[in-house]
């Protein structure tokens, strides 16, 4: 028997990510093809990851996921979502799973590479730069998923994933750098993921046998927020950077994309930054400015290091390897955050323009559901 969805989906303006609209469409089940799956998206977070993944949806090929038209783009989101209707036999209706969703309220996918603890979206027009993010995880048998916690992992799983793999990446270029490196800077410190790799930095310090500091750099407004968390050895306002000196060896770890900012921690640091890496741009209003400079820098992939750690540890190493990360900063972070709830498109489209503005609550986790 058919049936018909109203569906609803936020685009974005490719050229403008500051111009928005909400897009109702019908969705017929009859129009579903052979191993066709449509999702019911129930919530996702957000965070100025979001955002960067709309900043930089043509950079790094963000608006390839759930393709509006050529002008437009949608934002990828990760989030829970319900089997509605499957044309998959080994895709069962009322499944939950968790995985990357459009900004939307469904989501149709053409299923691949079923197990029993995950399946892949393998649709042609989906243009993805890694399997990491079209892989859907079968919350019935994922070991991670608590359904007491789903607005903690809504927010801070993907976020973490970055941070673990981005701690590991560190160490390992730490532990064989011929330098002696005496401070990791992470700029937007208060970022979720700036804080979830400050920690594990901090945690594996004494295992590695460095002796680094862990200094985080943030706007004035949020340093008391980032001393808080107890995940840094030394917090700073952007204003305070004169205080780390000139004569000790740096990682620079750039989570706020604020070209002016790295330009002046290049020139006080001189010859003495031994990596400057580019991770996210929280610091939306600073892509406008465009100095002139050159940065000596590299960019972080975050499923890179994911594909090459789970090929050297293989699938069930790595997953034990985050579990105990993600255990020790669940612990670590539990008492500091509240959870914030958006219902309806027009409080998700709102919140996205906020996150643009940089004007996020550091305070809450945020769960939006349509």
């Amino acid at each position: 028997m058919s049936e018909t969805y109203n569906t609803t989906e936020i685009w974005i303006e490719k050229s403008n990510v500051a111009n928005t609209k909400i897009v109702e469409k019908q969705l017929n089940s009859t129009q579903l093809s052979t191993d066709e799956v449509l999702l019911k998206i129930n919530s996702f977070g957000f965070s100025a990851n979001n955002v960067t993944y709309s900043v930089f949806g043509d950079k790094m090929g963000y608006w390839g996921f759930f393709p509006a038209d050529d002008t437009w783009g949608i934002v990828p989101m990760w989030g829970f979502a319900t089997v509605l209707e499957s044309n998959h036999a080994e895709v069962n209706v009322g499944e939950k799973i968790y995985g990357y969703l459009p900004m939307a309220s469904h989501l149709v996918i053409t299923a691949g590479k079923v197990s029993p603890t995950h399946f892949f979206d393998i649709s042609e027009k989906r243009k993805s730069i890694s399997p990491v993010y079209d892989n859907y995880v079968r919350c019935a048998t994922d070991p991670g998923y608590q359904v007491g916690r789903e607005a903690w992992q809504l927010n801070y799983r993907p976020l973490f994933m970055t941070s673990f793999v981005l701690d590991d990446y560190v160490g390992e270029g730490l532990v064989a750098s011929e330098l002696p490196v005496k401070q990791v800077i992470l700029t937007s410190a208060s970022s979720k993921t700036a804080y979830g790799a400050a920690h594990l930095l901090m945690k594996h310090k004494n295992e590695r046998k460095l002796d680094y500091q862990v200094i985080g750099l943030t706007s004035a407004n949020n340093k008391s927020f980032t001393q808080d968390l107890n995940c840094y050895d030394q917090v700073l306002s952007y204003d305070e950077i004169a205080e780390l000196g000139e004569d000790k060896v740096n990682w620079i770890l750039d989570f706020a994309g604020n070209k002016s900012l790295l330009l002046n921690l290049q020139n006080q640091f001189v010859n003495n930054i031994d990596k400057l890496i580019l991770i996210g741009s929280t610091d939306v209003d600073a892509q406008q400015d465009k100095p002139h400079g050159h940065l000596e820098s590299e960019f972080f992939f975050a499923p890179s290091q994911v594909k090459k750690r789970s090929g050297e540890w293989g699938h069930a190493g790595f997953s034990e390897r985050y579990a105990k990360a993600w255990h020790s900063f669940a612990i670590h972070m539990n008492d500091k955050i509240s959870v914030a709830e958006y219902s309806g498109a027009k409080a998700v489209e709102a919140l996205y323009h906020t996150g643009l503005k940089n004007k996020l609550n550091n305070l809450e986790i945020n769960v939006l559901k349509f």
